[in-house]
């Protein structure tokens, strides 16, 4: 996994920018908006991230994916989740430019981009990173228990939906419990929470 702060972000959510779609986007908006230099999104080019979502202040959202790889960004991060995990087809042409380019690409979908023939092989042509979060790591074991062992108070959340708010509802805790002195760590299990947190195993 890159450094946490290394990294600064065009989100890539065109056509699916909106409160309740891009939850990517938006989470990685809410809880590290230093990182983002902007969103692609042609539906709500010159628009702000603000004026979309109601929050995430003077963000530009961009309609020209050349444009928002001039805004400063060091890596493009698919913002949305899309029904089955796959990349849109027309998505492939601009993460290609994104990798010409030399910026690294972190998408969190079921479809591992790294492994895609294509856009793996320009990747390692040009010797940039694809991050795949959902790509558990090399050897990783069968679980056997041990974090009964761990002397701490844990809060699991669950819920019937994959968009109710499970991780917001551990970020914004944790936030509030760090407030008050209480040294907590929110264990991010998906991939939005490993791209807000900088570790964990969706």
């Amino acid at each position: 996994m890159p450094a946490r702060n290394t990294q600064r972000f065009l989100i890539l959510a065109d056509g699916q920018f909106d409160p309740m779609t891009s939850k990517t986007a938006n989470c990685c908006i809410r809880y590290m908006p230093e990182r983002i230099v902007g969103v692609f999104d042609r539906a709500h080019a010159g628009m702000t991230v603000q004026q979309v979502l109601g929050f995430g202040g003077a963000l530009p959202v961009v309609g020209d994916f050349e444009r928002g790889l001039g805004l400063g960004a060091t890596a493009v991060l698919i913002g949305i989740a899309p029904m089955g995990g796959r990349l849109p087809a027309e998505w492939r042409g601009w993460l290609r430019t994104a990798l010409e380019r030399g910026l690294e690409i972190w998408s969190g979908l079921h479809t591992f981009i790294g492994d895609d023939p294509e856009l793996g092989a320009l990747a390692r042509e040009r010797g940039v990173r694809i991050f795949d979060a959902r790509k558990p790591p090399a050897n990783l074991p069968v679980a056997d228990g041990l974090a009964a062992e761990v002397d701490a108070y844990v809060v699991h959340t669950v819920g019937s939906y994959c968009n109710v708010g499970k991780m917001t509802a551990q970020v914004e805790l944790r936030n509030v419990l760090i407030e008050r002195g209480h040294r907590t760590r929110f264990v991010a299990t998906g991939q939005t929470g490993i791209f807000i947190e900088g570790w964990g195993i969706a």
